[in-house]
């Protein structure tokens, strides 16, 4: 009894190895994938090899069928014409590989990109009437103020004059974001005339991504939506 108890033992022990080997295996196997897809994405307007995660458990039975649910994708400081995204997250779904794992097709993707009050400033600053206003001056402070709203402050004349904006941001698909002014103080004019709409062209996005219409402000940025419906990649 003793002896059929021992080996029961072992056997478990066994298992619990091989168990363990497996699962080493087959999150190796991911990474692994994970650094081949990233230099295949890269290809497809991103600046450098973004970070991939693939999801789902196993990874090897995906893999062996050259169908992956979902794959994430994230990257930084993506340039885009007059603004520099700060950091996009996008989801492909239904990726799948070709036979020699070289290339494959995914879609649909959706997920958000996220520009910095920093950057929505600079790119306010370079337009047209506002950039000889800042010039000399203490700058131009944008801040968020709800409701898909931010508003800009500008000290003029050494601090003597005190002017401001508020615009209210959307996105106009596949590749524009407005500033829309809703209200203003101290602003000369011709200034104000300008200012009434801004419109921030963004150039072709990575992955042949599309602005979607939806957008949230925060206290550090805003956030839009994007959307493809398919990508090929590859060879």
């Amino acid at each position: 009894m003793a002896r059929r108890r021992h080996r029961g033992a072992r056997l478990i022990g066994w298992l619990v190895v091989v168990v363990a080997l497996l699962v080493a295996a087959d999150y190796g196997a991911r990474a692994y994938a994970e650094n081949l897809a990233a230099t295949q994405i890269r290809k497809q307007g991103f600046p450098r090899k973004p970070h991939v995660a693939i999801a789902g458990f196993p990874f090897l039975t995906q893999a062996i069928a050259r169908h992956f649910g979902q794959v994430t994708i994230t990257s930084s400081d993506i340039p885009a014409g007059p603004v520099t995204i700060t950091r996009m997250k996008v989801i492909a779904d239904d990726v799948r590989m070709n036979a020699s794992y070289n290339g494959g097709t995914a879609g649909p993707l959706h997920g958000t990109l996220f520009i910095s009050l920093g950057e929505v400033g600079r790119a306010l600053a370079a337009a047209g009437p506002l950039a000889s206003l800042i010039a000399g001056s203490g700058g131009l402070k944008i801040a968020s103020v709800g409701g898909n709203e931010v508003r800009g402050t500008l000290s003029l004349a050494g601090g003597a004059v005190s002017a401001s904006a508020t615009w209210k941001v959307v996105t106009v698909p596949p590749h524009e974001v407005d500033l829309r002014l809703v209200a203003g103080s101290g602003l000369p004019a011709v200034v104000r005339g300008a200012v009434q709409n801004i419109r921030l062209t963004l150039p072709a996005l990575p992955a042949g991504l599309r602005l979607t219409g939806g957008l949230n402000s925060s206290a550090t940025g805003i956030t839009a939506n994007v959307y493809a419906a398919s990508l090929s990649f590859g060879s």
